[in-house]
């Protein structure tokens, strides 16, 4: 479980990281926009990329902190190892068949992708579309990798 947590605590970092990447680009995509009458479509794509991987890395740090959506008013009437109970079945019935489904699904599409270093339809736009799917699967192996150690956690 260790380096699970490891890619965990680096992935949150990762996740921050795109967020200071995001707000820069926005802000600087805005000044050179309406100020200066300039347009980058490569900058566009940039901020739609990291908005992506912002949500896509970001369930799993939810998951790891517990902030994701509950239903609060069944919730807090049950004692903890009932909670427990139904977090862990959602676990391995509903989260991790998804996880795998996902990586099944995906990976034909990412694959080809690699295979040919998809690049933007957009002229001037960014050429690394194989890594924006690519983040899909990793989306999945993420949140795979926080489900094993919730069903692991001793707490």
């Amino acid at each position: 479980m260790n380096i699970i947590n490891k890619i965990n605590y680096y992935t949150e970092y990762i996740t921050i990281g795109f967020f200071y990447i995001m707000f820069v680009s926005v802000i600087l995509n805005i000044i050179l926009r309406y100020m200066l009458n300039i347009n980058f479509i490569f900058m566009q794509e940039l901020v739609m990329y990291m908005h992506a991987f912002i949500f896509l890395f970001g369930i799993s740090i939810c998951l790891k902190d517990n902030s994701h959506v509950r239903i609060d008013i069944i919730s807090n009437k049950l004692n903890k190892k009932t909670c427990k109970a139904i977090d862990n079945f959602g676990y391995i019935f509903f989260i991790m068949p998804f996880c795998v489904f996902v990586m099944y699904e995906s990976s034909s599409m990412i694959i080809r992708s690699w295979i040919m270093l998809e690049v933007s339809s957009e002229p001037g736009g960014l050429p690394i579309v194989y890594l924006l799917k690519s983040s899909i699967y990793l989306f999945s192996l993420l949140i795979l990798f926080q489900t094993i150690c919730k069903l692991f956690d001793s707490k």
